[in-house]
């Protein structure tokens, strides 16, 4: 879970004002992409920021995702306890999606509208820095569009705990070749790496921006802090309608 990736990392300092409650807290994150469904979103609980990141889910949550502009309504199915799936709906660039939560008598809302896709050419890998693999992500940036993006990637299949934003603000209309952030001796010879390019919109980019600052930039704070969610209700998380475009290579050095 997001969640657990931000409480666990962290290396500079970075001023974000909303303080970490020691309360529990509700955790909602939900996502439809382009790819093939189903689609899932996921309720959990919170414990105390200093005790164990375990948060179990929530059931018995009522949870709606209407694709707008096709007038398409997907109630969604409890799969395990705080995981919900869809049944009908497909992601489709350029529409609009709206997120509805019910639980204990509240109501938790997003809006989320997908992006034009942006493909991928190529991941390649940086070996400048001795023991230090890092891949490059490859494309052309539309000039047409403002484009909001993320970075994740995985070794041999599994996911590393690391995310990464992006947006063209200096850089539309652009050929970008991005080297990933990543930990020293992440990366070995021989392994399969995995770039997904994942086009977001502002509401839910701007939630991963300050995730990703509160997770990997935010040692130093007097107080943990938390990136304010895109859902209305008051809870952690957000909501994405988004798009993906993965590529792989192997390290060869």
């Amino acid at each position: 879970m997001l969640l657990s990736l931000i409480l666990a990392f962290s290396s500079c300092t970075k001023t974000i004002t909303q303080p970490l409650n020691n309360t529990s807290q509700l955790v909602i994150e939900g996502v439809v992409s382009d790819t093939t469904g189903p689609y899932h979103v996921s309720i959990a609980q919170t414990a105390n920021f200093y005790s164990d990141n375990v948060y179990p889910g929530v059931s018995g949550a009522t949870v709606v995702i209407t694709d707008v502009t096709a007038n398409v309504t997907d109630v969604l199915t409890e799969a395990a306890p705080g995981d919900y799936v869809t049944h009908t709906i497909a992601g489709t660039p350029g529409h609009a999606y709206q997120l509805k939560v019910m639980l204990n008598g509240k109501t938790y809302t997003s809006a989320s509208t997908m992006p034009q896709p942006v493909l991928l050419d190529s991941v390649t890998i940086d070996y400048s820095v001795n023991n230090n693999f890092r891949p490059v992500a490859n494309y052309q940036d539309p000039v047409s569009q403002k484009n909001y993006y993320k970075y994740s990637m995985k070794r041999n299949g599994v996911h590393v705990n690391h995310f990464q934003t992006f947006d063209d603000r200096l850089s539309n209309g652009r050929y970008i070749r991005d080297k990933l952030d990543c930990d020293t001796g992440t990366f070995h010879n021989g392994d399969l790496v995995k770039v997904d390019l994942v086009g977001l919109d502002a509401g839910a980019f701007n939630f991963l921006k300050e995730a990703e600052a509160v997770a990997y930039d935010n040692a130093n704070l007097a107080a943990p802090a938390t990136p304010a969610s895109n859902i209305t209700g008051g809870c952690i998380g957000y909501f994405s309608a988004q798009t993906v475009s993965s590529k792989t290579t192997v390290v060869k050095n």
